[in-house]
């Protein structure tokens, strides 16, 4: 994708910022002064007004929302020894994929999350 020049605009009149909309009847993108009702039509290389780009790093796909070592309701094992710190005690949960079933183990001693596949 080209990289595009994106940024904020001024009124050339007042110096404040201008704003987005569309022209509902002309069906394009302008900007326009809150203060002088200045307006200019966009560009169409400015009609991206925003972009969001998410990077997702492999370490950041196990994600837990909160401390599971102390939710009572989850399974618990003494099968597993935690790659971290050795402790033989661990939180479970399971999910099923293609190849079967993935268990996310979480230490109840460090914390330390890690997976295996069933």
């Amino acid at each position: 994708m080209a990289s595009r020049k994106r940024g904020l605009k001024f009124c050339p009149e007042t110096n404040d910022l201008l704003y987005p909309r569309e022209d509902k009847e002309r069906r394009v993108l302008e900007y326009y002064c809150k203060t002088c009702n200045y307006c200019v039509q966009a560009d169409p290389s400015e009609w991206c007004v925003y972009v969001h780009a998410t990077i997702v790093d492999e370490k950041d796909k196990i994600t837990t929302l909160y401390d599971v070592t102390s939710d009572p309701t989850l399974p618990r094992t003494r099968d597993v020894r935690c790659p971290k710190c050795n402790h033989n005690e661990a939180v479970f949960v399971s999910e099923p994929t293609e190849q079967g079933m993935t268990l996310y183990f979480h230490c109840v001693a460090c914390k330390e999350k890690w997976r295996d596949y069933v």
